[in-house]
């Protein structure tokens, strides 16, 4: 069995990196807790819902879905593919802290939250992302709970549709800026590669005529003598 799940964790690297947005890891959890992966395209966040004794098994939850009891050396597979597997778990006595679950986490990256800089003070206080409105305000929580009609949530925060359009007018009236500035600096640099290669010519000349001038001089003192 560990033969197994060594060669299909082999697997999950292979696929992390030929998909650069994709994650493979190691990682425990306490019941309870909660964990944020960051992707170059938004973030996962995972929460340990639960561990049994008895049956060996714990729930996970990514993002808003919820997993099956995953058993022991066993894995399941949420909707856009990513994978957890279950390695080991570690029951603890009452009173001597939540039970522990180890596993090993594969995020495609097809399924993360649009999200970025997600905080665990956020999660754990504000918004958890499960797609349930419990607890929680658009205000700080657009994610689950939606915002007004006209506006959106953007990386979980209510924007209005004019301030995006503005922002967005913003971002285009900075990059022509740049560009314009650049063509300045261009048209600088231009002029004033110009004026150094006219005095470079104008020293050459200068030197040329020099050298003709002391020939000259020197040839007429030979002709005396």
């Amino acid at each position: 069995m560990k033969k197994v799940i060594i060669l299909f964790c082999a697997f999950l690297v292979s696929l992390s990196f030929a998909n650069a947005s994709s994650i493979f890891l190691s990682d425990y959890l306490e019941e309870g807790q909660t964990r944020v992966y960051e992707t170059d395209g938004g973030v996962y966040v995972i929460n340990l819902l639960s561990v049994s004794e008895v049956k060996q098994k714990a729930v996970f939850r990514l993002n808003d879905e919820m997993s099956k009891g995953i058993k022991l050396k066993d894995s399941y597979v949420f909707n856009d593919g990513s994978e957890v597997v279950l390695r080991e778990l570690v029951i603890n006595d009452a009173g001597e802290g939540n039970d522990e679950a180890y596993y090993y986490f594969y995020g495609t990256g097809k399924g993360v939250l649009p999200l970025s800089n997600v905080s665990m003070y956020a999660i754990e206080e504000l918004c958890n992302f499960d797609g349930q409105c419990l607890n929680e305000t658009k205000d700080d929580c657009c994610y689950d709970c939606g915002c007004d009609k006209d506006e959106e949530c953007v990386n979980n925060r209510c924007v209005s549709k004019e301030e995006e359009e503005t922002e967005d007018v913003e971002t285009e009236e900075d990059v022509k800026e740049e560009i314009e500035e650049e063509g300045v600096e261009e048209k600088e640099g231009t002029s004033e590669e110009k004026e150094k290669r006219a005095a470079y010519a104008m020293l050459g000349i200068i030197l040329f005529l020099i050298i003709v001038l002391v020939w000259f001089v020197i040839e007429k003192k030979r002709k005396l003598f």
